[in-house]
């Protein structure tokens, strides 16, 4: 990760530095930013281990595709209150079966997050989803 977007502390200055990177034409520079961005929001939360971790960034790359290209910023209301709901790595495991997920897919390749995806973080934790389950 480029050193600039490594010293980035906030995720909304991560955005701006995005949109900075985009409008010079770094677009490189600009993904680098959103993952920053993801990275810094899951780590925002208290877990109990890594796959939590892991999960927590996949919701907020989920969210990143569902706003990339996007006028505005979209959240993912119904995965946050599935995590409210159930925990984090149930709702994992509930958000492997979303419909739309392939359209998802396609815009995390475009982030270059797509070891954030639902599937990535299931296949990786698998044994700490099924003791969740």
């Amino acid at each position: 990760m480029h050193e600039l977007v490594m010293r980035i502390k906030e995720p909304a200055k991560c955005y701006v530095s995005a949109q900075n990177a985009i409008n010079r034409g770094h677009e490189n520079l600009a993904v680098e930013a959103y993952r920053r961005a993801v990275d810094l929001r899951a780590e925002e939360h208290e877990v109990e281990n890594e796959a939590e971790l892991m999960a927590l960034k996949s919701f907020y790359a989920y969210e990143e595709a569902l706003s990339y290209g996007e006028r505005r910023r979209k959240r993912a209301t119904g995965t946050w209150q599935m995590v409210n709901k159930y925990g984090i790595l149930p709702t994992l495991e509930k958000r492997l079966n979303a419909k739309g997920i392939d359209e998802v897919m396609s815009r995390l390749k475009d982030l270059k997050m797509e070891d954030y995806s639902f599937h990535s973080v299931a296949n990786t934790f698998a044994q700490e989803l099924k003791q969740a389950a």
